[in-house]
């Protein structure tokens, strides 16, 4: 009865040591911003999407753990900022709140979502831009096992 109880009690702290380490292993909403997006499209209210296809060109963003976004257009470098990451309360949602990128140096932020390997970013000037991006495979954030 002695080694039941010391089997027991050892699978148990195993379980509970390993059930610890995979909620610490998900990254947070900062962390999965961090890595290389390319630009899928864009759309407005009231006007078609536009595309790389549409455009002819292609856009990247990467958004490092220091606290920098660098932005490309056709892989050559057109714009860097800081940036920071804040939560802001909803009014009417469910969810209580969404996260806000703020970018330092202009008069600009957007509310972001990660949701696998998307990136969904949406002006917060009071426009109605939607713009959505996908990760790049070389990124150096892993995504979450559970992503899709």
């Amino acid at each position: 009865m002695n080694s039941f109880l010391r089997q027991l009690f050892i699978t148990g702290g195993a379980a509970v040591f390993l059930a610890a380490c995979n909620r610490d292993s998900l990254p947070t909403a900062e962390e999965q911003l961090v890595g290389r997006w390319e630009w899928v499209e864009s759309s407005i209210v009231s006007d078609p999407a536009l595309t790389p296809a549409v455009t002819g060109h292609r856009i990247r963003i990467e958004f490092d753990r220091r606290g920098r976004a660098r932005f490309f257009e056709d892989g050559t470098l057109r714009g860097a900022a800081a940036y920071s990451v804040r939560r802001a309360a909803r009014s009417n949602a469910k969810n209580k709140y969404r996260h806000v990128i703020i970018y330092r140096g202009y008069q600009s932020s957007q509310y972001y979502l990660v949701s696998g390997n998307r990136l969904y970013l949406q002006d917060a000037n009071g426009k109605l831009s939607n713009h959505q991006y996908i990760r790049v495979a070389n990124s150096t954030t892993p995504v979450a096992a559970n992503a899709q």
